[in-house]
C-alpha cells in the first residue's frame, strides 16, 4: 500500500497526519475523539501507506465480513505486521493462497482440541501464580506475558528441557522483548526499519532474527527426525500437515506461521488478561460472582462450563480490545453501505468503536459481564477476533487459556487496585495493554 496512489477526494474526513500520532500515544482516546467528531466513518492517514478508512457502522462491517475475498484483501492490509512475523504466514495471504494455507493451519485450533492443551495451560498457570508477590503492589502484565509465553512454548512449540529447546526459547524471548520495547510499535513503519548496525534498534532485530531462524530451522529438522514420537503440540501437527498435492510446508513458511502464532498468541492474550485483572480488581462484586460459580466446580473443571467467567472475558474484550481495528485493502472501487470508496484504500472495521455503540451496547462505558449471560451478540457488533473468513484462528485457544488463568487466580487471591492508579492504554508491539504494567495487590485467601 504505497502512499500517493489514492485520491483523497472521495474519502471521508478525518484527522491530519500530526493528530494521527495520537493513535500511537493513546489509541483509545484518539478513536473516541474521532468517533465524536466524525461519526461512523473517518479517514486516518499514516506516512508511507495508503489511507485507512475507519468505520463502526454495523451495516458496513457486515458487508466487509461477507464481501468478495478477491476484492477485499486482508493480507495486504496486514502487511505492516510482517515486520514482526514475516509475510508468508496465513495472516498475510489473500484469495486462494489464503484459503489453502488456512486449511492447513486450522486443524490444531479446532475447538475440540482445546482439551488436549488444558492440562499444560493449567499446570503453567498454577506454577506462575504461586510465584506472584502477595500483599504488595506489582505490575501484573509482565507476569501474564511470561505465563502466556510459557504456554505458547509448550502447547504450540512443544519444547522440552533440552539445551536446544532452552536456547531457542531464550532467543525468541529476546526477540519479543525488542518488539515489546520502546521502538517496537514503530517497526510497523518502513521508515523505522533501517539497519544502521548492530547497536541500532532495527539492526538488533535483524541480527537476532537471523540467529533465531537458524535455531528454528534446526528445531524443525530435529522434530522431523523424531517424527515417530507421539506428540500433540501444534508444531508437530503442522510438520505433518500436507496440502492438496500432498506437499508439506516449507521451512520458510513454517517459520512465519510459528512466529505469527507465537507473537500474536502470547502478546494479545497477555494484554487481555491484564485488562481482565484490572476490571476484576475494580469490580469486586464481579470477582465474587465468578468465584461463587467456580466454588461449585472441581479445581480442574472444563473451562467450557465457566459461563460467568466466559462473560467476564467477553466483556473485557468488548471494553478493552487489545487490537482496536482490522482492515481490508480494496482491490477495485467498491461501494460499502452506500459509500463509494476508491481502489487502494484500506477499509478498517473499528473494533473499539463498534464495541461502544450505545445502540448496540446500552451504557457502553460500564463494565457489565451480564450482557453476555443468556445473550449472544451479533458478529457485526462484537468481533474482538475479527470476522468472516479472516477470523483469528487462535480465538478458542486464547479464550480457553484466559479462563484457566483467571479461574486459578481468583480461586487463590483477592485482587485489589493500587490507590491512585487508573489504567491508560499503552502499546506493546502488536497489542494494547494497560499502562505501567497494570499494578495490583494480591491478597491470599484461606484455602
Amino acid at each position: 500500500m504505497r502512499s500517493g496512489r489514492v485520491s483523497s477526494a472521495a474519502l471521508p474526513p478525518g484527522p491530519g497526519i500530526v493528530a494521527t500520532f495520537g493513535f500511537v500515544r493513546n489509541p483509545f482516546r484518539f478513536l473516541d475523539e474521532c468517533g465524536r467528531r466524525y461519526g461512523d466513518w473517518f479517514t486516518v492517514r499514516v506516512p508511507g501507506v495508503s489511507p485507512f478508512v475507519f468505520t463502526s457502522d454495523p451495516a458496513a462491517i457486515r458487508e466487509i465480513f461477507q464481501g468478495d475475498i478477491e476484492q477485499l484483501y486482508a493480507g495486504k492490509a496486514n502487511r505492516p505486521l510482517g515486520a514482526y512475523m514475516g509475510e508468508r504466514s496465513v495472516l498475510f495471504l489473500d484469495g486462494e493462497a489464503h484459503r489453502r494455507q488456512r486449511r492447513l493451519v486450522m486443524p490444531p485450533f479446532h475447538g475440540e482440541r482445546m482439551r488436549a492443551y488444558g492440562p499444560v495451560m493449567r499446570s503453567i498457570a498454577r506454577a506462575a501464580i504461586a510465584k506472584l508477590p502477595v500483599g504488595e503492589p506489582f505490575a501484573v502484565h509482565p507476569s501474564m506475558r511470561s505465563l502466556t509465553f510459557d504456554v505458547i512454548m509448550r502447547a504450540v512449540f512443544g519444547l522440552d528441557e533440552s539445551a536446544e529447546s532452552t536456547r531457542l526459547k531464550d532467543l525468541i524471548a529476546q526477540l519479543f522483548a525488542l518488539y515489546a520495547g520502546r521502538f517496537g510499535s514503530l517497526f510497523q513503519l518502513s521508515v523505522f526499519r533501517i539497519d544502521l548496525g548492530p547497536r541500532s534498534p532495527w539492526g538488533r532485530v535483524v541480527r537476532l532474527s537471523r540467529e533465531t531462524d537458524t535455531a528454528l530451522f534446526a528445531e524443525f529438522a530435529r522434530r522431523r527426525a523424531s517424527s515417530q514420537e507421539s506428540r500433540n503440540d501444534i508444531l508437530s501437527m503442522l510438520l505433518e500437515a500436507r496440502d492438496e498435492g500432498r506437499s508439506p510446508m516449507s521451512d520458510a513458511v513454517l517459520r512465519d506461521e510459528m512466529m505469527t502464532l507465537l507473537l500474536a498468541g502470547h502478546e494479545t492474550t497477555a494484554a487481555s488478561l491484564a485488562w481482565a485483572i484490572y476490571e476484576l480488581a475494580n469490580h469486586p462484586d464481579v470477582t465474587h460472582t465468578a468465584r461463587d460459580e467456580l466454588s461449585r466446580m472441581p479445581d480442574d473443571a472444563e473451562p467450557a462450563s465457566m459461563y460467568y467467567l466466559d462473560a467476564v472475558v467477553n466483556e473485557t474484550m468488548r471494553l478493552c480490545p487489545v487490537v482496536p481495528n482490522i482492515a481490508r485493502e480494496l482491490q477495485e472501487p467498491t461501494k460499502i453501505a452506500g459509500r463509494d470508496l476508491p481502489k487502494g484504500v484500506a477499509v478498517a472495521p473499528c473494533i473499539y468503536l463498534a464495541h461502544r455503540r450505545p445502540d448496540a451496547w446500552p451504557n457502553p462505558e460500564r463494565f457489565d459481564p451480564t450482557r453476555f449471560i443468556d445473550s449472544r451478540p451479533g458478529p457485526f457488533s462484537f468481533f474482538p477476533f475479527g470476522g468472516g473468513t479472516r477470523r483469528c484462528l487462535g480465538a478458542a485457544f486464547a479464550t480457553y487459556q484466559m479462563k484457566i488463568v483467571l479461574s486459578e487466580l481468583i480461586r487463590r487471591f483477592d485482587i485489589a487496585p493500587v490507590s491512585g492508579y487508573t489504567a491508560q492504554p499503552a502499546r506493546s508491539s502488536i497489542a494494547i495493554g494497560p499502562s505501567e504494567g497494570m499494578p495490583v495487590v494480591l491478597k491470599a485467601r484461606a484455602q
